[in-house]
């Protein structure tokens, strides 16, 4: 039911389908037409080689049919003749039914990359695309310009792949093209990572680096990934299914119903109903990126491809003093790095940072400029029982709208105890990023002035390590006799 090649013989393939052709040529009332050009590629003479293993397939059934292959490439040639006699309307229902290269004869069929996974069409197929072109016009349209900066990017390592470029749309549906999207769930990225299969795919994710959230990286993690789908499965709508809801779900669902055409695990209802919901979702946002006009997206302007140069820094950096550098914005480098979640670069090791292009020299010489101790501009404060956001920013000296808007525009009415909080900070800047997170406070030291209060759970020996002094200083700084502090006490780190 998947694809165009089924048991039939090569031969009757070729005429079911110049009867198809015939027929479409004698209809006189159809849709508008769709400005679309696609063209089938001439198949030569001589015996064709294989493109895929599928056409390999093809021309293995017609030799073992005893077809000769010179035959098989001229009974080509006619069929491109019947289709392109048909008007432009009843030529682009038929790329849409059987692809550019039906017969899989030839060595780079046109437009065959587009039509490889089946786009076939049904009432779920339907609603969905009512749904993407009315009520969420807008929404869709924002995922459609979004698509520009990656589309390219996309496709290029899909062809590497030898995949489906049709897979593109399955991360505008998972995502909406957003490589900064982050699900109830807690899958992250353009193609929705959960942490274990990220990291089954050699994607890093810790607390400073979320690879889920690169597009590049990703992206070849999710090409991996929907490869060894299709190994499994043989079908690209079951290898869609698993990828939404897992193989072993998608594998019970075959096991209990003895069928593996996703239209019966679907109608048996042995999958979620998001599941069910998954391919025709995909199928429909493939089916409106190829015909915008005729689905009211003509108008949408694609974003600019993101493209940059690399530079390698060598310890934790700050995105507004990489912007400084680079003399950029911040939201330049926040675009190209979205994988430093914490907008720091990680502490104690080089990584490669992206900039926009042109910048990278001056970046180098500024850049060198930059004492060790201005490299990170912000701290961290961990939530603590009580703490709204106007007594966090009151004890930085800073506001809740900056704080704010270095979290994503957090929620002040939804703080919770533990949570992590930038705190971003004028003046002084701090000298080092702690290693990892401690138990609560500011977990950056700077180099002026600095008081701190004491949470539940902290020892002067917990603040000695995070500020990077001894207990002995602190003793010394705050006239203690004793290493025993209580909440809400008030300790001098620098003076």
């Amino acid at each position: 039911m998947e694809g165009t090649r089924s048991g039939l013989g090569t031969w009757l393939r070729l005429a079911c389908l110049l009867v198809l052709v015939g027929a479409m040529a004698g209809c006189s009332s159809h849709a508008e037409p769709v400005p679309m050009s696609p063209a089938i590629a001439s198949a030569p003479p001589a015996a064709p080689e294989p493109a895929s293993q599928a056409d390999a397939a093809a021309l293995a059934e017609a030799e073992a049919e005893g077809v000769d292959a010179a035959r098989l490439a001229d009974a080509q040639r006619e069929a491109e003749e019947v289709v392109d006699s048909l008007d432009e309307v009843n030529r682009e229902e038929f790329y849409l039914l059987f692809g550019a290269d039906p017969l899989g004869l030839s060595t780079n069929p046109a437009n065959a990359a587009r039509y490889e996974i089946p786009l076939e069409t049904n009432e779920a197929v339907d609603r969905w695309i009512e749904f993407f072109a009315v009520r969420a016009h807008d929404r869709f349209a924002t995922y459609l310009a979004r698509a520009g900066r990656y589309e390219d990017m996309i496709r290029s390592r899909l062809r590497a792949a030898e995949l489906p470029e049709d897979l593109l749309y399955l991360a505008m549906i998972e995502s909406g093209m957003n490589p900064n999207a982050y699900s109830r769930a807690h899958a992250a990225g353009m193609w929705q990572f959960i942490r274990g299969t990220g990291r089954r795919y050699d994607l890093q994710i810790d607390y400073w680096v979320d690879e889920r959230r690169d597009p590049y990286k990703a992206t070849d993690a999710a090409i991996a990934h929907l490869g060894d789908l299709y190994e499994d499965f043989g079908s690209w709508y079951l290898a869609a299914a698993a990828y939404n809801a897992g193989a072993g779900r998608v594998s019970r669902g075959i096991k209990r119903t003895g069928s593996t055409d996703f239209w019966d695990l679907a109608d048996a209802r042995v999958l979620r109903s998001e599941t069910r919901n998954y391919v025709p979702k995909l199928i429909a946002a493939a089916i409106i990126a190829k015909n915008r006009a005729k689905y009211g997206f003509d108008d949408v302007v694609p974003m600019t491809p993101v493209d940059f140069e690399t530079v390698q820094v060598p310890d934790a950096t700050s995105f507004d003093v990489l912007a400084d550098a680079a003399g950029v914005t911040e939201d330049d480098i926040r675009l190209l790095n979205p994988h430093y979640p914490r907008r720091v670069t990680p502490p104690n090791q080089a990584v490669e940072v992206r900039l926009p292009v042109g910048t990278s020299q001056r970046f180098t010489v500024a850049y060198a400029e930059v004492p060790p101790s201005e490299r990170v501009t912000w701290l961290e404060h961990r939530v603590q029982r009580g703490e709204t956001l106007g007594h966090i920013a009151g004890r930085y000296g800073t506001n809740v709208s900056a704080i704010r808007a270095a979290n994503n525009y957090v929620n002040p009415k939804r703080l919770q105890i533990g949570q992590r909080l930038i705190i971003p900070r004028s003046g002084a800047a701090p000298t080092r990023v702690a290693s990892a997170a401690p138990a609560g406070g500011a977990t950056v030291s700077g180099s002026g002035p600095l008081t701190v209060t004491v949470q539940r759970g902290d020892t002067l020996w917990d603040i000695s390590r995070r500020y990077n002094v001894t207990t002995t200083q602190l003793m010394q700084i705050n006239g203690l006799n004793s290493s025993r502090i209580h909440p809400g006490d008030r300790i001098t780190v620098r003076r």
